[in-house]
């Protein structure tokens, strides 16, 4: 089962780009110097009506845990000093469902695996950063032990730090465009290192505006911001999915 974290992004979470630059940059020099902001909790409400709440925890500026009462699985962070390296999905009986390993060279980001214990299942991913700021990915499966059976490869673009374009030989290509305001992770530390991981674009520093295939819109996102820039609320279009977000 594939999980992603509850807030922004891609395939969960007005249509300009952040920016014009088109210039590629897999970092991002200032994500985790914090300005005092981190996001305490988030109100999700779906197209039926349903509600539930998400509560995120910290240790200093560092994510600890991301717990709801929906009845979903909740997610726990471990850091190896200022890297996250590990991601446990478990049930409310302590259960893992999923567990997310990362592992970096030089502090960028080299391994990503993903395991299902309870069906025997994983899918890793290998990253190759490139000259021009790119990155190169080869996705294998397997099971929960090895994952050697080459499965796809694609290629992730970043411009000011946020992924605008993942591009995959078995999957549809992506774009994405973002706001110019804070994201309500900015200041978590180790986030800007995992935020291409599982083909997918979770923003880093502003809000994602637009997921494009092609010039089709899958999904899009209005905001509602305070007075420094933080959304207080979100709308997306297609699921019609509505979330209030506490600092």
């Amino acid at each position: 089962m594939k999980k992603f974290l509850l807030l922004f992004c891609a395939t969960a979470l007005v249509l300009t780009s952040c920016s014009s630059d088109d210039s590629s940059d897999s970092e991002t020099p200032d994500a985790g110097a914090s300005d005092g902001v981190f996001l305490k909790k988030t109100i999700t409400t779906n197209s039926e009506g349903g509600k539930y709440t998400t509560n995120y925890t910290y240790d200093g500026n560092k994510l600890v845990s991301v717990i709801d009462n929906s009845g979903d699985s909740n997610e726990y962070y471990t850091y190896t000093g200022d890297l996250i390296t590990k991601l446990e999905y478990k049930l409310s009986d302590g259960t893992v469902e999923q567990l997310n390993t990362y592992a970096y060279t030089d502090g960028k980001l080299t391994t990503f695996v993903r395991i299902d214990p309870d069906m025997d299942w994983g899918n890793k991913e290998v990253y190759t950063h490139n000259a021009d700021g790119t990155i190169t990915v080869k996705t294998y499966i397997g099971d929960s032990k090895t994952q050697t059976q080459l499965n796809s490869t694609g290629t992730v673009k970043f411009s000011n730090g946020e992924v605008i374009e993942i591009t995959s030989d078995v999957q549809d290509d992506h774009s994405y465009t973002y706001d110019t305001k804070n994201n309500p992770l900015r200041n978590v530390l180790g986030w800007n290192k995992i935020n291409f991981i599982d083909g997918e674009a979770n923003d880093v520093l502003h809000n994602m505006l637009t997921d494009k295939v092609g010039s089709e819109v899958w999904y899009s996102y209005t905001y509602t911001y305070n007075a420094d820039g933080y959304p207080t609320k979100s709308v997306e279009s297609v699921e019609e999915e509505t979330v209030e977000l506490f600092y």
